[in-house]
């Protein structure tokens, strides 16, 4: 599993590449806080101890590169996302979807961005 340092720095350099100094903004920051997102849900569903190894930051980058930043709301990306087994700790993954979601729209409201979902 890689951090939060790398899926930025990943994503920084995929959205320098594709569209200049603009695109590498906007995709770092996407991916970045998307990461930051399902870290948040996942450590209010746990202990919160081994949130940060259990998540795959580069599913998380793929999916936000992908489909946009709503696309942390989606159980199927939760699910390749977060290793059960690393976290340690029983969860309900409905519980860290819904968390994402507040997050991702919570998000959305600070930043001006009224589209948090996946689907568009």
């Amino acid at each position: 599993m890689i951090g939060a340092y790398t899926i930025g720095k990943k994503a920084v350099t995929f959205g320098y590449k594709r569209y200049g100094v603009p695109g590498a903004v906007a995709s770092g920051g996407a991916a970045l806080a998307g990461y930051l997102i399902v870290r948040r849900a996942l450590k209010s569903s746990t202990d919160g101890d081994t949130a940060d190894s259990a998540i795959d930051a580069s599913e998380i980058q793929s999916a936000v590169e992908e489909k946009g930043l709503g696309a942390v709301t989606d159980k199927g990306t939760l699910d390749r996302a977060i290793d059960e087994e690393e976290v340690g700790s029983a969860f309900d993954m409905d519980d860290v979807q819904s968390s994402a979601e507040e997050e991702t729209d919570e998000f959305a409201d600070r930043t001006g961005d009224g589209d948090s979902s996946a689907g568009n």
